[in-house]
């Protein structure tokens, strides 16, 4: 991964900056406004461009950060604790830093907290190797007592020493469970008042607290709270820490755990989260807070909130998790910088890349010449059986006993697994698919690709399975399906489908580049949950069925419409019937149409949102035939402007025949006019007409994927021909211009009588000085036409008129230089002989934009029908 930094004077200085042609390239600068942006594409650059020209600090949203003016601030670090998904991306840090890789073994509750310990530390010493040193340190539960070593309370030999003594296989904790609670301290005390048992173990944040009693009765407390709409998750593992529940348990770790090793001077200030105050000086209160830690709550609340009340605005979660999350939902509204220093969805040095541009757009200076260390070889780990062998020489056989015994189970599986097939796609093998197009277009319309018939996740899923299934087993889940790409049915293409076994009930499949998951086989299905109840906020929908369809707020042909009843929605919830379709996985993929449901009865001008991965499915039996009514019941667990995810029952005569866990779909860019556009393309625009005739529209689209899906709703086959021969650099302008044109284009026809035109329908040219052509497309047939347009910055204007006319239009950003000389620029473009007129633009950067035009000469004509 590359990471892109500039800096200059002021936010102008470094717009001219990303303007500049060798901005991937140009060199660093200096200066107190900086952007940092990770693999600089061009749709980030353009994003870029916007941001800096908005002057507001952007903190790491698309692998991006700018600070306008940044006051370097001291750093804090935050180590994590124990979280329910442990998989940091370390070993290529290690091998930087010329360390063995950490164990991180998590088989049990011992193993876990030596193994989140480890890559803190490791994670400590590469951000000092990149000159980036706190001012403070903490740490959130386990995480305390690796600021407690890397602050230099304890001595790493004197801990690994205690680790090494310490059989991390037999520590005896309370059987208890922990629930998150996606809700304020207040609000979860009031919650587990009547349960006696159940305590708060962790203030986490403003709207994150943890709870932890019997199992009993913590089930009790989250299904009251979820019945009430708040999310929750009861955690995987029990101990009890943070609670005075762990009490019985503490007199060995008294007297040779934590508490008993040698204490010294801190390096750096530890904090901890159980005072949020610095540890103590004196040695016999520093040990007693140890004890402390354990059996009071982790108010990381507090101890955010108090490091940044003594100047600290920049912190950094020293492994992967969620603590940057919980420093940002603390601070919402205070000027602070939150970054990982590790994720678990890419590899650890890219992240550390990341973190330090992070750190030094506000105001750090961290040593990036680092990264181009040689890497150290570590030392070579000791082997155990040569030690061994060297005294007891028949065990000298054992590595190669165990060699062929491993080469054994490969083979077996390997007799097992098909190894790898093909999948044909196409509307001819798959006619369903033509139920399944992303685009509209006029009825009988002849080219294929213009509709883009898409392959939906769930038929994916579907062949996945089909492809996993041996004899004597069924199907009995899908576990991590992800999304990579669309499968996109015109033209036909043959995908690589890969199948490789994991074991003898489960298999990892691969649908070429476009899908990958694993598939979980069994003799029988499993018996399913118990349906849900109804939502007690639940009330009917304002979209029926009927509407659902007839509205288009799904874009499904009848192949894919099932949703033959909605019942109900609630703040979190929806309920529908579902008439199963005969398409290979459309009963899952109405599944998703009830996400449809809620989204337009919760968020109707952002409602366009598209699957792109499913955690878990479970199959409590054999897939409903068609034509069963079956009964969909959804739970939205998250959502924000970008993702949303829910889970979901499908219950048949009272049983539960599928349960689905993270289902998440990326929700795309729209507001009330790109969703008409979307739903109703013939009779709706992207542009706005001004009252004097022109059209107007700016680019709203912040990714790559989004543009080009409102692309193909205007542009037919050989215009994305033409945009794909277009600059990179030049092509957000290129298609604002060309949106603008087609709408100014069927709104002359519209003025004419025309009825409802497809903007595909209106074939847009390059013609003679400037203008641009206008035929009809596949048989229409339209009046001569000429259009003028002009682009800058991502607003795009067109006026039209007849075509042996010279209509003229330009464009010109209203800069520091003001509204008169952005009036004259736009006004020296038309040309002396030209009438003209000037209106502003609001644009995507909130620029406001000049506009000059002339109109026809020959207004007074007959129009054609």
């Amino acid at each position: 991964m590359t990471v892109l930094r500039l800096a200059a004077a002021t936010p102008d200085a470094l717009l001219d900056r990303l303007d500049r042609e060798d901005a991937r390239t140009a060199p660093v600068g200096a200066g107190p406004t900086r952007i940092a942006v990770a693999d600089p594409t061009d749709d980030r650059l353009a994003l870029a461009r916007r941001v800096v020209a908005g002057r507001k600090a952007w903190r790491g949203r698309r692998d991006l950060w700018f600070a306008p003016d940044p006051v370097p601030g001291p750093v804090a670090f935050l180590f994590p604790g124990l979280e329910a998904d442990f998989a940091p991306q370390v070993d290529d840090v290690a091998a930087w830093l010329g360390q063995p890789a950490p164990d991180l073994d998590t088989s049990t509750l011992g193993r876990h907290g030596a193994a989140v310990i480890a890559v803190g530390r490791l994670l400590d010493a590469a951000l000092r190797k990149l000159r980036i040193t706190p001012v403070a340190v903490a740490g959130h539960s386990v995480g305390e007592w690796t600021a407690m070593i890397t602050g230099g309370l304890f001595a790493p030999a004197d801990f690994e020493a205690m680790l090494a003594a310490t059989d991390l296989d037999a520590l005896r904790v309370p059987g208890v469970e922990f629930a998150v609670l996606g809700c304020p301290v207040e609000r979860a005390r009031e919650a587990i008042a009547p349960f006696p048992d159940v305590v708060v173990s962790h203030e986490n944040s403003t709207n994150q607290t943890v709870v932890c009693g019997p199992a009993e009765p913590v089930g009790d407390v989250v299904a009251l709270l979820r019945a009430k709409n708040v999310i929750c998750q009861v955690m995987p593992f029990r101990s009890g820490f943070h609670t005075p529940m762990l009490a019985p348990y503490l007199d060995q770790f008294r007297r040779t755990g934590v508490p008993s090793l040698p204490l010294h001077p801190p390096s750096v200030p530890v904090w901890s989260a159980t005072t949020a105050r610095p540890f103590p000086g004196d040695p016999a209160a520093a040990r007693e807070l140890c004890i402390r830690h354990l059996v009071e709550p982790v108010r990381f609340r507090q101890l955010v909130t108090a490091l940044r009340a003594t100047g600290i605005r920049s912190f950094v979660q020293m492994g992967s998790g969620q603590l940057a999350s919980l420093v940002s939902d603390t601070l919402r509204g205070v000027d602070h910088l939150a970054v990982a220093a590790n994720s678990d969805r890419g590899p650890g040095m890219a992240q550390l890349r990341r973190a330090a541009a992070a750190l030094w757009v506000d105001g750090a200076d961290p040593d990036f010449t680092a990264f181009d260390a040689p890497v150290e070889v570590a030392a070579p780990v000791r082997d155990p059986f040569a030690d061994a062998a060297a005294r007891h020489p028949a065990l000298a056989e054992l590595p190669l006993l165990m060699r062929e015994i491993e080469e054994a189970v490969q083979a077996v599986l390997a007799a097992a697994d098909p190894g790898a097939g093909t999948l044909s796609v196409s509307t001819t093998d798959m006619p369903w698919l033509a139920d399944h197009c992303f685009v509209r277009q006029r009825p009988g319309w002849p080219d294929e690709t213009d509709l883009r018939p898409v392959v939906p996740a769930t038929t994916i899923l579907h062949h996945m399975a089909e492809a996993s299934v041996r004899p004597g087993t069924v199907a009995v889940g899908v576990d991590d399906l992800r999304l990579h790409r669309w499968l996109v049915a015109a033209p036909a293409t043959e995908v690589r489908v890969e199948t490789r076994a994991l074991g003898p009930d489960r298999v990892a499949v691969r649908l070429g580049e476009y899908a990958e998951g694993t598939v979980l086989l069994a003799p029988a299905y499993p018996a399913g949950p118990a349906p849900w109840t109804p939502s007690p906020d639940e009330h009917p929908p304002a979209i029926t069925a009927e509407r659902l369809y007839f509205e288009r707020w799904m874009f499904h042909g009848p192949r894919y419409r099932g949703v033959s009843r909605t019942i109900g929605v609630g703040a979190a919830s929806a309920r529908a019937e579902i008439t199963v379709p005969e398409a290979p996985g459309a009963l899952l993929d109405n599944v998703g149409q009830v996400i449809g449901v809620w989204l337009a009865e919760w968020h109707p001008a952002r409602s366009i949102a598209f699957p792109s991965g499913l955690r878990r499915v479970r199959f409590h039996g054999p897939q409903p035939a068609p034509g069963t009514t079956v009964a969909c019941d959804l739970r939205i667990t998250s959502a924000d402007e970008r993702r949303l995810t829910a889970d979901a029952q499908v219950v048949v005569g009272g049983r539960t025949v599928i349960t689905v866990e993270g289902w998440t779909d990326l929700r795309f860019d729209s507001d009330a006019q790109t969703s008409a556009i979307h739903r109703f393309p013939e009779t709706s625009t992207l542009s706005t007409r001004h009252d004097a005739g022109w059209w107007h529209t700016a680019d709203r689209w912040p990714t790559l994927a989004s543009r080009e899906f409102f692309l193909r709703k205007y542009l037919a086959a050989a215009e994305r021909a033409d945009y794909d021969r277009v600059p990179p650099r030049e092509r957000r302008d290129w298609l604002v211009g060309r949106f603008a044109a087609k709408d100014a284009v069927r709104g002359a026809l519209w003025d004419r009588g025309f009825g409802p035109l497809f903007p595909a329908e209106i074939r847009i040219s390059d013609g003679a000085d400037g203008l641009l052509g206008v035929e009809g497309a596949h048989g229409l047939v339209i009046p001569p036409l000429t259009v003028a347009v002009a682009a800058e910055g991502g607003v795009g204007v067109a006026l039209v008129a007849e075509a042996e006319d010279r209509p003229a239009v330009a464009l010109a950003r209203v800069g520091p230089d003001g509204r008169a000389a952005a009036v004259a620029r736009a006004v020296a473009a038309i040309g002396p002989n030209s009438d003209t007129e000037v209106v502003p633009v609001d644009g995507p950067d909130r620029h406001e934009y000049a506009v000059a035009w002339t109109r026809a000469r020959h207004t007074q004509r007959e129009t054609a029908p």
